[in-house]
């Protein structure tokens, strides 16, 4: 290549996790090619909403970066998470748990080709009342009793991704980039240069330098300073689609004495909105998320301090106000926007630090040069565009398929949302009956083979969950099922064998408690011995 078109400095605007996990990722994966920069402003605060993830994370990220879990984990509170306990979601009751089921991680399994999600669904027509997530996954059971994913050696037993501290992620990323190369600058940017073309010239800051590079990336949250303010690309809204706009949050501090550490996040529904629960080593991360055309600031601050109850007095609460919907295009000129500045959905399903590192991905994929050619531009646009408009499909789903209609905003969510296209497709093949969206690969491979789980996001499993689990069944069994009496007969069979795992790993995992405990532990000790190594030596 012609180094004089070859990107050599990379800027990348505002910090907190969006910003440095783009560093991160960026500083791996372009080989220490690029001078990165990194500019934010220490008075501008995080949201810390994000604090769960899916189970790509792992594999696409921290192993990407070669950073084990017992290095990173303990020193950000991490937690293991199997999946969501969905609470409330058919019946308006506080904390009903006979109206909850579970989306756990993981592909059912396959018998002739179909799933055995669709065998468990014959058997519910016939009167089977067992719910399709403990038939067909241990993972359930295991969420129940507060097991922890993994055996005691660290062997993987079954699906997980984790809930985290997002702040916490940020500043130990922070160190981990910074001592790769990265530069930090603390300053504000206060305006944007462009060049005749429309390309970012240059930024200019509170402190009155001046910085140029070749790459910008916005990272500067909702108001998105470089990609929707100075280069005026529009927004596209979801609000037809997806009714809440605001959430406010509380940090419960717990000190997991009574050792039943939750290994899933919970998602409650309330009048105007629903509740996440995110257990985190210390504490619990709890925030409403709501609309304001329904609730005031002010009402929805007391329903979840009278939701969390005593456990909530006194704690100070932190309002946000949401821009829940896409930039038009992710890619604009010199320009790349991640995170806030880039696409925002309710974070029912935890995609949100999934949106960031899968951007990345692309990024790195379609890299330009100088010339920031519009072939590679417009792909990266299409795949980003793609990935925000399916997630905004799977949730606007957990609300119009409700049977919730006892307050105004329920009623306003069964009868009132626009629903995507893409997403009535997909519902009209659920109806029938018919797997929807089956996986490209094996449940052992998927969240390896990044790009396959990037096209089918979301799979047969995740609609079959959220939907069976707000007792939305099919207008019948799938009737092939009909003509395969050798299929059925060795789907009962996995039936057994899934229920026979189920008991033996509930005997043979450590408690979730007891083993991140144990990943705290050693990382006490490994400083113990490096602080007593410094003083012998």
């Amino acid at each position: 290549m012609n180094e004089d078109i070859k990107i050599k400095n990379l800027i990348i605007v505002g910090g907190g996790s969006t910003g440095w996990i783009a560093a991160a990722y960026l500083t791996k994966a372009l080989q220490g090619s690029v001078n990165i920069t990194l500019i934010e402003s220490d008075a501008i605060g995080t949201l810390g909403v994000g604090e769960g993830t899916v189970p790509s994370i792992k594999p696409e990220f921290f192993d990407f970066l070669e950073i084990p879990e017992e290095e990173w984990m303990p020193r950000c509170n991490a937690t293991y998470k199997m999946g969501v306990k969905f609470v409330n979601w058919g019946y308006p009751s506080t904390k009903n748990d006979k109206d909850s089921f579970y989306h756990v991680f993981g592909e059912s399994q396959e018998l002739d080709g179909i799933p055995l999600t669709h065998y468990w669904l014959r058997k519910r027509f016939g009167g089977y009342e067992i719910p399709m997530s403990y038939a067909c996954y241990p993972s359930p059971a295991l969420c129940d009793a507060y097991k922890s994913p993994k055996y005691s050696d660290g062997r993987t037993a079954v699906n997980y991704s984790y809930h985290f501290d997002a702040g916490l992620v940020g500043e130990f990323l922070k160190s981990w980039a910074t001592k790769r190369g990265v530069r930090r600058i603390v300053d504000r940017i206060v305006d944007v240069i462009l060049d005749t073309s429309g390309n970012i010239e240059s930024l200019t800051t509170e402190k009155c330098c001046n910085y140029k590079a070749d790459l910008y990336l916005d990272c500067s949250g909702f108001g998105g300073i470089l990609i929707n303010k100075a280069l005026k690309e529009p927004f596209i809204s979801y609000s037809d689609s997806l009714l809440c706009d605001s959430a406010v949050t509380i940090r419960i501090p717990k000190n997991n004495k009574n050792e039943k550490l939750q290994g899933y996040t919970t998602a409650t529904a309330l009048s105007s909105g629903w509740v996440w629960e995110v257990p985190v080593w210390g504490r619990l991360g709890a925030g409403y998320v709501y609309s304001q055309n329904f609730k005031t600031a002010e009402n929805a601050e007391k329903e979840l301090r009278d939701f969390l109850g005593a456990d909530a007095k006194n704690l100070p609460a932190k309002h946000l106000k949401m821009r829940v919907g896409r930039t038009q295009r992710a890619w604009v000129n010199n320009c790349i926007s991640l995170g806030l500045s880039c696409g925002f959905i309710e974070p029912l399903e935890a995609t949100g630090i999934y949106t960031i590192y899968s951007a990345l991905h692309y990024l790195v994929k379609y890299f330009p040069d100088k010339s920031m050619n519009p072939g590679l531009r417009n792909k990266y646009n299409e795949r980003i565009a793609y990935m925000f408009d399916d997630i905004r499909d799977f949730i606007v789903m957990h609300y119009c398929m409700t049977s919730r209609e006892d307050t105004p905003f329920w009623k306003a969510n069964k009868f009132d949302l626009v629903i995507p296209d893409s997403l009535q497709k997909l519902l009209e093949v659920y109806r029938s009956g018919a797997p929807v969206n089956m996986p490209y690969t094996s449940d052992s491979f998927y969240n390896q083979v990044f790009e396959a789980g990037f096209d089918r996001f979301w799979t047969n499993s995740n609609y079959l969950a959220i939907l069976t689990g707000m007792n939305v069944l099919p207008d019948s069994a799938l009737p092939i099922l009909e003509h395969k009496k050798e299929s059925l007969e060795k789907a009962e069979v996995g039936f057994e064998l899934i229920k026979y795992s189920t008991e033996k790993l509930l005997n043979e995992l450590p408690s979730h408690y007891e083993y991140i405990k144990g990943l705290h532990n050693k990382l006490e000790l490994d400083a113990n011995f490096s602080s007593n190594r410094l003083v012998l030596g």
